[in-house]
């Protein structure tokens, strides 16, 4: 049975605090803020360092933390059963080119000062930020099986690391925006490169391929011996299936296989919080 997922952006504020007290032991003194200003799903999705600020989450790291949820929760929201390697593949394409696109025509206006000025416009770090966005997307569905055991897209998403970190450093060098262009003009053709590479790999059915939510229903469950099925946590909070025990009720089902990912538990929302805060 397909799982027809209530969108996250109509999460009321009570399932936001439930799905909050799984995160990380450290955000969970905000809870309390979260619900005396009613955060909905819609506001989630949405919310900012600002507003985090607002809501008594100071140390920008546990802003970080939070945020880095929220970004697994909208790709749920947003692109779980429409986006696929190929699609991410154009979206990180077009964000390098109009990056560069950027960079270019700067270069011709008028006032251009680069060679000079050692200060990077707001404007020029939004679009750095947007493509390390984007890049961060299409790593997500690399990260996930069945593309981290084929060697091909783990050197891909190995390339695509090491370039989004040369960007992070590049702009924090002191040097001429003349030449700290270059070097991001240099990444973006190379991140398009690899785009294309990826777009062109028509005849694997992997590039086009995208998730399917499905229902799974387990019965005839005995509590001294469990679902009988393996889960291992992701570093960014994904819950994946690597194995189950024969003839448990996991295996017995025939619908959970080795890199399924657990996506609910009891209806619900189970991304990103902590395998022992399961429902």
């Amino acid at each position: 049975m397909a799982l027809v997922m209530e969108p996250i952006s109509k999460w009321t504020p009570k399932q936001v605090l439930d799905w909050m007290k799984g995160l990380d032991d450290c955000l969970q003194q905000y809870i309390k803020n979260f619900e005396r200003e009613k955060i909905n799903g819609e506001q989630l999705l949405h919310i900012t360092h600002q507003e985090l600020e607002e809501l008594g989450v100071t140390r920008i790291g546990h802003q970080e933390l939070i945020l880095e949820a929220v970004d697994l929760l909208c790709a749920l929201n947003y692109g779980l059963e429409t986006e696929n390697l190929r699609t991410l593949s154009h979206k990180l394409n077009a964000s390098a080119k109009n990056l560069q696109n950027f960079i270019t025509g700067r270069r011709r206006g008028g006032h251009y000062d680069g060679r000079a000025s050692r200060r990077l416009p707001n404007d020029f770090l939004t679009s750095v930020v947007d493509l390390i966005g984007a890049a961060k997307n299409l790593l997500a569905w690399l990260d996930r099986s069945p593309f981290v055991s084929v060697t091909e897209y783990s050197l891909l998403k190995n390339n695509i690391v090491q370039l989004c970190l040369e960007l992070t450093t590049i702009v924090q060098q002191d040097c001429t925006v003349y030449e700290t262009e270059n070097k991001i003009l240099h990444v973006c053709k190379t991140l398009s490169g690899i785009c294309d590479h990826i777009i062109s790999l028509s005849s694997d059915s992997l590039v086009s391929q995208s998730a399917h939510l499905e229902v799974v229903h387990l019965t005839n469950i005995m509590p001294s011996e469990g679902l009988g099925m393996y889960i291992k946590s992701t570093y960014d909070g994904l819950h994946v299936i690597t194995g189950t025990t024969e003839n448990s009720p996991a295996d017995q089902c025939k619908k959970i296989h080795a890199g399924d990912e657990v996506i609910q538990v009891n209806h619900q929302t189970v991304v990103t919080i902590k395998l022992a805060r399961f429902p």
